[in-house]
């Protein structure tokens, strides 16, 4: 499966593709997870994401910046609700 990060986009064909473009929304669209059950402020870390934009179509793929962060932060989420 091809994706934007290629330099062709999916849809559409163009190789007109804007990379790694900020995706916002108020300070930064994130994925936001809870490390420790209980504790909302101290265990929450966010992670950005990235835009990767069609210019001819208007396409759109987002990636994570820190995926294996994110990952690992999973884990100890799901560690600590004991899920």
């Amino acid at each position: 499966m091809s994706s934007l990060k290629d330099g062709v986009c999916p849809k559409c064909g163009s190789r007109a593709i804007l990379p790694n473009a900020d995706a916002v929304e108020g300070n930064a669209l994130s994925i936001r997870i809870y490390e420790k059950a209980g504790v909302v402020l101290r265990g929450m870390k966010n992670f950005p994401i990235k835009a990767w934009v069609c210019t001819h179509c208007g396409y759109t793929e987002f990636y994570v910046s820190t995926p294996k962060e994110l990952r690992r932060s999973y884990r100890r989420s799901m560690a600590a609700s004991g899920s």
